[in-house]
């Protein structure tokens, strides 16, 4: 059993070592890759956005497992066409980023579990719901960058890259 586990760690270790990482193709000097934003203006711009609450569950992905991100509609009332779904952190305490803050957000205390029924009911009111936002759009790098491994133990992590993410500093929706 343990030698079976051994194998597929290391499999499992060198299919993440093949997978292209992002900006490995480029070349030249990267110290001269830019990053650009999602929303289509520039980071920290705080701005009018229509969007709406989008079930994370649905994209199958584990990483977004119990999350709640924000479909973006519009940017200062310019339709979107392309689907922008961006992770957020909310400073009004008026939505909820996952399904524990979702229940504080609707019974006014912390869940120290949540069973799946509970978990779909909830959803039934919050997943779809349209709003109107003031929010800006800052990001960070996150993820063990290339060579990390030389220096480090290995552990099970994901690659470097930038991440998107929404600060809301109004909810405009009555």
């Amino acid at each position: 059993m343990r030698q079976c586990l051994t194998i597929i760690f290391i499999l499992a270790f060198l299919w993440a070592k093949s997978q292209a990482q992002p900006g490995s193709g480029l070349a030249g000097d990267r110290s001269k890759i830019s990053i650009t934003t999602k929303l289509g203006i520039p980071f920290g711009t705080i701005a009018k956005l229509k969007a709406e609450i989008y079930d994370g569950n649905s994209l199958h992905m584990k990483a977004y497992e119990g999350v709640y991100l924000l479909k973006i509609n519009y940017v200062n009332d310019k339709l979107i066409k392309k689907t922008i779904l961006l992770r957020f952190t909310d400073e009004t305490k008026t939505l909820a980023n996952d399904d524990f803050g979702l229940y504080k957000l609707i019974y006014k205390k912390e869940a120290d579990s949540l069973m799946g029924l509970q978990i779909n009911k909830m959803k039934e009111k919050y997943v779809g719901k349209k709003l109107t936002l003031m929010a800006y759009e800052t990001g960070q790098f996150i993820g063990i960058p290339q060579n990390y491994f030389h220096y480090r133990p290995i552990r099970a992590d994901v690659g470097f890259y930038f991440e998107h993410y929404l600060i809301v500093v109004s909810n405009l929706t009555r």
